[in-house]
């Protein structure tokens, strides 16, 4: 099955939910930890973090049961040596 997408005028056609997962290193109160994100519009927006032994896909997950979407990660981009996307 190939999924086709485009662009709609407001929106990407065919695609699915995923999370933006960040590094943030140590501050004086917190260890490394990663923060991951999922927005949908400028009113939902589901935030979660998971330390940095636990890693970036425990992260995602953990925004995605904030967000109601499915708990399996189907995919890992890896955006730069920081920055993960995961597909749900």
């Amino acid at each position: 099955m190939t999924t086709t997408f485009h662009w709609t005028g407001s929106h990407v056609s065919g695609s699915r939910a995923c999370a933006v997962v960040r590094y943030a290193g140590a501050t004086d109160t917190r260890g490394s930890r990663w923060l991951a994100t999922i927005k949908r519009d400028s009113d939902n927006t589901w935030r979660a973090s998971a330390t940095y032994q636990e890693g970036p896909i425990t992260a995602a997950l953990r925004a995605a049961s904030k967000a109601g979407v499915e708990w399996q990660a189907v995919t890992c981009h890896s955006i730069d040596s920081d920055t993960y996307c995961v597909g749900f």
